[in-house]
């Protein structure tokens, strides 16, 4: 569709005369249209308030203003990405396309030192399936003959790499290899199947072109979720933007692939920590479609300790910084404008939360310790200037993810900068090998408090200089009430946003309410 079809298909949806077939499209529609005025709203607010700054700028203190400005530069980019991806959104009926369709599928669990008795649950459930035509594959990376006894025991197929290259997307193809089902259902040791889930999602194969269909996760979570491992922004909202502009990815659980689509690419992409982002990226530059059925069919375990949270999240922003670094969707010609913005989102993403973030932290500290400011006008206009940004924004972020984005899922993302920071120099440096990488673990651990405190260091260091700004600030700073609040302001900021992952760090059910 071009910009202008574009252009008047938005208008049509604003008039109400649009012609609404989609599932959800015309019940979603005022939400929508709120989240679209106000993101455009929000670029003439935001470029007034960065060419202000740039226009009061104090550059004596060029050294804090230039890292400054460049900070708000990239997250506006940020935000541009960001409305794109949330535009639009494409949604399903829960139970699937009504067309009958069937086809043989091979049901593969991949399985590497789990524990048994996870693993039990997840192939009671694949076994359970209500499909006639599909077959059940476990796949042991792990070489575990208690796993290879409970294959037998439920009567599925097991598969045994003595060689262990290329991780889980080896073990993927060397079964590839070895069987022949016409779709290809991938789930995760811990992931546990509902008896319909391919019955749900077997109707979008009738369109040839479809690659992939990708599921919606559900985890089984402490109450409150306090690590955020819900991740509902990402499965509720992004994804379904995703889908809009046939961008859904596949996230290496509960995905039903078609073999020729598989094969046509040369199997499961290897290049990467794991196989889902790079291989949803190669299937869509190649002309291939996919759906994002957002309806949960699965459901499994999340890491609920700080040491398996961090290395997930730091493996999947090291993947996607590889791509943007060397593999970025923009150089792919196979894909559309619209699929490069919505891949680029990805590493982009982590670069802004791992590399530019910290410097919003440190800068009140600076002014108050300094008593500097980046600029030259007194702070209430600062304030004035400031303030219509900030609130057209947060008007567009919550209306355009459908109210889930909150200060919480704020929390949960910016505590992960060191993280971020961390993937973006491996990623950087790694352009021809990987980084060390192992399988997340299914269950808890605890872990002693020397671990704890290192992993949580840069949070409490901000923390504690944040505080220590504060009480000097106010000692020391009689004379400009305007400077001192608004510095204090962002320091509390600065505690409150990382407060939540050193609670968690040191008492992790102290959120659990």
């Amino acid at each position: 569709m071009s910009i202008w079809a574009d252009f008047k298909n938005w208008i049509n949806d604003i008039l109400g005369k649009k012609e609404y077939r989609r599932y959800l499209e015309k019940e979603t529609r005022k939400r929508r249209i709120i989240g679209q005025v106000f993101a455009i709203l929000n670029f003439p607010c935001a470029i007034f308030y960065i060419a202000w700054c740039i226009c009061n700028a104090n550059w004596k203190c060029w050294y804090a203003f230039i890292p400054f400005i460049v900070s708000e530069i990239c997250f506006l980019i940020h935000y541009f990405l960001w409305v794109h991806l949330l535009w639009y959104k494409r949604h399903h009926r829960p139970e699937g396309p009504r067309q009958p369709f069937e086809l043989t599928v091979d049901v593969f669990i991949t399985v590497c030192h789990e524990p048994v008795e996870v693993i039990r649950r997840t192939v009671t459930a694949a076994v359970n399936i209500s499909y006639d035509k599909k077959t059940v594959f476990i796949l042991d990376d792990g070489e575990d003959d208690n796993v290879r006894k409970l294959a037998e025991e439920y009567n599925v197929r097991y598969i045994r790499r003595t060689t262990h290259e290329d991780r889980k997307a080896g073990n993927l193809n060397n079964a590839l290899a070895q069987t022949s089902g016409d779709l290809v259902l991938t789930l995760d040791a811990d992931q546990v199947a509902e008896p319909e889930i391919i019955k749900s999602i077997i109707g979008y194969f009738s369109h040839d072109k479809i690659a992939f269909v990708q599921t919606a996760q559900r985890f089984n979570l402490p109450k409150n979720d306090p690590w955020g491992n819900s991740d509902a922004v990402f499965y509720k909202a992004m994804q379904s933007g995703k889908d809009y502009d046939n961008s859904a990815i596949s996230c290496g659980n509960g995905v039903m692939y078609r073999r020729k689509a598989l094969e046509a690419i040369g199997g499961y992409a290897t290049w990467n920590l794991v196989e889902d982002l790079q291989t949803s990226l190669i299937l869509h530059a190649n002309g291939w479609k996919s759906i994002y059925h957002d309806t949960p069919l699965t459901t499994g375990h999340a890491p609920d300790d700080v040491l398996s949270h961090l290395k997930q999240r730091w493996q999947w922003a090291v993947d996607s910084l590889r791509l943007f670094f060397w593999d970025n969707p923009i150089r792919h010609k196979g894909l559309s404008w619209r699929q490069r913005l919505q891949y680029l989102h990805f590493g982009y993403n982590y670069i802004s939360f791992g590399v530019f973030l910290p410097i919003f932290f440190t800068l009140p500290i600076w002014a108050l310790f300094t008593h500097n400011f980046i600029l030259d006008v007194p702070l209430w206009k600062y304030i004035l200037a400031r303030l219509p940004y900030f609130i057209v924004y947060a008007i567009a972020n919550k209306a355009l993810t459908d109210r889930l984005n909150n200060f919480k899922v704020f929390q949960c993302q910016a505590a992960l900068f060191p993280v971020y920071f961390s993937a973006t120099i491996n990623a950087i440096i790694c352009k021809n090998h990987l980084p060390k990488y192992t399988v997340t673990r299914k269950t808890a651990l605890e872990h002693n408090l020397g671990i704890r405190i290192r992993k949580c260091l840069p949070h409490i260091i901000f923390m504690i200089l944040s505080l220590a700004a504060i009480f000097y600030g106010v000692y020391t700073i009689k004379d400009d009430f305007w400077f001192l609040l608004v510095n204090i302001f962002w320091c509390l900021w600065t505690i409150s946003t990382l407060s939540r992952f050193f609670i968690l760090s040191f008492w992790p059910k102290a959120l659990i309410r």
